[in-house]
């Protein structure tokens, strides 16, 4: 068994899906959404619009490679989205079934305890998040991946990775070549405004 410290049992809780993907709530663990009653003010009905159940579970199930019956037969079963996604990235990270690392979870147990006993290391969560970033990082802005592996090795920020990867799109310059520009005494918004003349627009 591989014995995870506490501070990267809380990484790893707090950032199971790719960086920037699936983004889940306590709320999808509601079937239906309650009216909000206040003695003082009267009767209120809140409504809420989250996504389509079904097409969550299919979300899951081709982000991390499950099949998607498992991962609505587990929300039907125990109402709740994120921790099917929870279940669904570590049966990827370890090749295990979606239903056996489910089957690992119980009233007794904590998340924790589950992937102490699969073997998941940080070494692991770090090398997916890492590719996960330069995947959607290539994806959206053309900057090849391995570029993106090496500002990630130099340990810069995501946040300027992304702002550099940004502006290389934007200007045809060379990601490292932006990133040099980086210092302690500018700021993104001036170094886009001197490459581009107006500044970039919020993504």
């Amino acid at each position: 068994m591989v014995k995870l410290n506490g501070t990267f049992g809380i990484k790893f809780l707090s950032g199971l899906l790719l960086v920037s993907s699936l983004v889940l709530s306590s709320g999808f663990c509601q079937v239906t959404e309650a009216a909000v009653q206040s003695p003082s003010r009267g009767h209120y009905d809140v409504e809420r619009a989250w996504p389509d159940r079904n097409e969550m579970a299919a979300t899951i199930a081709n982000s991390y490679g499950v099949p998607y019956g498992a991962v609505l037969r587990y929300c039907k079963e125990n109402g709740c989205l994120e921790d099917a996604c929870r279940i669904a990235y570590m049966a990827m990270l370890t090749d295990t079934s979606f239903d056996q690392v489910a089957g690992l979870k119980n009233k007794d147990n904590t998340w924790i305890d589950v992937t102490e006993a699969l073997g998941i290391t940080e070494d692991q969560v770090r090398a997916y998040r890492n590719n996960a970033l330069a995947e959607r990082i290539n994806a959206r802005y053309g900057i090849d991946k391995a570029s993106v592996a090496a500002l990630i090795d130099k340990q810069y920020k995501i946040s300027d990775i992304v702002r550099a990867s940004r502006l290389a799109k934007a200007t045809g310059m060379d990601v490292m070549a932006v990133m040099s520009r980086k210092t302690m005494t500018n700021t993104w918004a001036e170094l886009e405004i001197q490459f581009t003349g107006s500044g970039l627009e919020e993504p």
